[in-house]
């Protein structure tokens, strides 16, 4: 008996405590023990149904499927728990349809399947539901779908149209579990209807089986034009006979066979007790001929046997046998018969984890034995990316983003990044964090090979300008103000384009400590020897008188005062930061696949205090030298000089920003171009056009020109 008629028998036999056993009601209610409470069945509740399904949807790892039920009753539960299980599993669901009872709406099902990306249905329907589905799918060329029937689907093959059997090839059903009924087959084949004379069923079990027909039995089956042999009952049952019995299949019947014998061993219980040792209080038990149903029923529930399959059978709190499914592949075989193997089962007496044993190699897919299908809403990301989810969609819809610059993710549908270590890199791939590679500023790369070529250049040209004014010492152009402050400038800016050197290679701490506080001090030299010069002219053309003390002190003292003096400052305060706080090798912290060796400014204040000393100077030189632009221009520095510390000013000023925001070994870079870059522009501007008069001019380097004379002999 259904579900449908076991509620009003049930509820009947309940009120007397009359006990019942089902071999087919899985309708959830029937384990309200308060309900019904002398209710028991032999099969699972439908209440597993939905977890033993999602444990199989688990191990195909399809979380993308359709749900597709018969109007029974109990459809919207179903929908709500299964939902449940999937989504509890990382799936989702991506349609829920119910066929109404006169199956109007079956259009708007088909039309949910074909539009959905599922690829996997589940089917609680009943089959005449699902022939006319099937056909209402094969109109509109849905085909490629795998379907996953439930316990509610009548699996037989004789009652299926031939699209609802072409839709069901490679598919599974989960079916209540089914065993062998002991002695079943050795009484079938002792029957013999001279045993039976007058049995009228065995006459028509004989006629079946042996393709004969009884003298005023109208034949099963028969086809026109066919005459079949009389049955004689002497004709002799084999094996082969009994094959189309398909006795290893007996799911209803070892259902049946189960009430039974559950029956049968209470009864033997209840025969074999003896008083003080029964079930009831104070061990009590009823005898054999005057129990009574509520007794029975007690007896009833206490039943526990093995099958010959070594199975144990007993009834739980909520009346029902442990719940075991079979798991059965469906597929149509070259030669166009269907058939169906038990693949697996879930058993839910095992423990948590074990409940399911699968063997994916004896399910035959519609594309060929071993190639599971996908039923995803979106592909596993890769090694190297996330999941992110897509807005209105489900959890199952999303997309692969790249992990982050120095994240990796080294599992397929990594939900996060992680971050690597600090002193690791991701791969390309990022899907592992490798070691950084150890970098600086090298004379092997371009960079640093360009660099130097220009620091040797810029050095060889200081020297070689040092040449030109020694050679022509003697001229006017080379002794006009001070010659001695010109080689002290020339000198400083050559040991200046030197400086570079310590800044390429790998940092070592002599050159860490070293590079910052020489390059600061030769540069003061250089921009103090600047400011004398510049002090020199203004002195020159504003003591007009022979006993002027500003003309005694341009003389000798002030010129070699002011680069000793300032550069003392700047001395002093190197010295301090070097002995204090000097800079040391160290890692760049900087994102990125290498490793920058840097040295560390020891003291970022002094390091800006150091620059700042030289803006100031170079400051005072360019503010002097603008007063004294005016002045006439023969004999006079003032305009180059105010050149020059503009050109000094702009890239030291450009520096700072271009500093801060480079990382690694481009700081390194930045810092030794502002070296070249000021350098070069001090040297161009006090010193090539002297040099264009040495070389180019010779006739305007005399004492004439120098003093404008020749301007009044025209």
């Amino acid at each position: 008996m259904t579900s449908p008629e076991s509620e009003p028998m049930a509820e009947l036999l309940s009120v007397y405590k009359v006990p019942q056993i089902s071999p087919g009601s899985q309708h959830p209610q029937f384990s309200d023990h308060r309900r019904f409470p002398s209710f028991l069945r032999t099969v699972p509740s439908r209440a597993h149904q939905p977890q033993a399904i999602a444990k199989i949807l688990v191990f195909f790892n399809w979380t993308w499927v359709g749900l597709v039920g018969s109007d029974s009753g109990a459809f919207e539960w179903l929908d709500r728990e299964f939902r449940k299980e999937v989504g509890r599993n990382e799936g989702c669901v991506s349609f829920s349809k119910r066929i109404d009872g006169h199956v109007t709406n079956v259009g708007d099902v088909a039309d949910a399947i074909q539009t959905s990306t599922a690829k996997v249905i589940v089917c609680d329907c009943y089959h005449v539901h699902f022939i006319v589905l099937a056909k209402a799918l094969q109109e509109k060329n849905v085909t490629n779908r795998i379907w996953f029937l439930s316990t509610s689907f009548l699996l037989n093959p004789s009652i299926l149209s031939r699209e609802a059997r072409e839709m069901l090839n490679g598919s599974l059903s989960l079916g209540i579990h089914s065993g062998p009924v002991p002695g079943l087959e050795h009484f079938l084949s002792t029957l013999h209807p001279a045993k039976y004379p007058g049995n009228h069923l065995l006459k028509l079990f004989w006629q079946e089986l042996l393709g004969c027909t009884w003298p005023g039995l109208k034949p099963v089956g028969a086809q026109a034009g066919y005459i079949a042999q009389n049955c004689t009952g002497l004709e002799l049952l084999t094996s082969t006979h009994l094959s189309a019995l398909k006795l290893d299949d007996l799911t209803a019947t070892y259902q049946v066979y189960l009430a039974a014998k559950a029956f049968l061993v209470a009864y033997q219980n209840l025969r074999a007790n003896h008083p003080a040792e029964g079930i009831f209080p104070s061990g009590t038990c009823a005898k054999a001929g005057e129990a009574r149903p509520w007794q029975v029923l007690q007896y009833l529930r206490n039943v526990h046997f093995t099958t010959q399959a070594q199975e144990e059978i007993f009834f739980s709190q909520d009346g029902e046998v442990p719940a075991v499914f079979d798991v059965v592949s469906i597929y149509i075989a070259p030669d166009h018969t269907w058939q169906t193997t038990k693949a697996g089962h879930v058993d839910f007496r095992e423990p948590l984890g074990k409940e399911l044993v699968l063997n994916s190699s004896a399910i035959i897919w519609a594309e060929g034995s071993g190639k599971v299908p996908l039923s995803v809403c979106s592909e596993k990301c890769p090694v190297g990316t996330r999941k992110s989810n897509v807005q209105g969609k489900p959890s199952c819809c999303f997309e692969c983003l790249p992990c982050p610059r120095g994240e990796i993710s080294n599992t397929l549908d990594s939900a996060s990044c992680l971050k690597c270590p600090e002193d690791q890199w991701p791969n390309n791939e990022k899907n592992q964090c490798i070691p950084k590679v150890l970098d600086f500023l090298s004379y092997n790369e371009p960079l640093g090979m360009a660099l130097a070529i220009c620091t040797t250049l810029f050095f060889c040209l200081a020297l070689t300008i040092l040449g030109i004014f020694i050679w022509h010492h003697h001229t006017p152009i080379v002794r006009a103000n001070n010659v001695r402050l010109s080689y002290l400038l020339l000198c400083s800016l050559a040991l200046c384009f030197l400086c570079p050197f310590m800044f390429i290679g790998f940092p070592v701490p002599l050159t860490c400590a070293l590079r910052q506080a020489t390059f600061g001090i030769i540069f003061t030299v250089c921009v103090s020897s600047t400011l004398a010069k510049t002090i020199i002219v203004v002195s020159a053309f504003r003591a007009t008188r022979p006993d002027a003390r500003l003309r005694r002190w341009g003389g000798l003292s002030l010129p070699n005062a002011i680069p000793i003096g300032f550069s003392l400052v700047q001395v002093t305060l190197c010295g301090f930061w070097v002995t204090g706080w000097p800079p040391v090798p160290m890692n760049s912290t900087e994102a990125g696949p290498k490793v920058t060796m840097l040295c560390s400014a020891g003291s970022s204040e002094l390091f800006y205090a150091m620059l700042g000393y030289l803006g100031f100077l170079a400051l005072v030189s360019l503010v002097v030298a603008f007063l004294a632009r005016q002045l006439p221009d023969t004999f006079n520095e003032a305009k180059h000089i105010t050149l020059s510390m503009l050109v000094f000013s702009c890239v030291w000023i450009s520096f700072i920003p271009a500093h801060l925001s480079a990382q690694g070994k481009d700081t390194v870079a930045v810092e030794i171009f502002a070296i070249l870059a000021s350098g070069a522009g001090l040297m161009c501007c006090l010193f090539f056009p002297k040099c264009y008069i040495i070389l180019l001019q010779p006739d305007k380097n005399t004492k004439d020109q120098m003093m404008g004379k020749s301007h009044f002999k025209r």
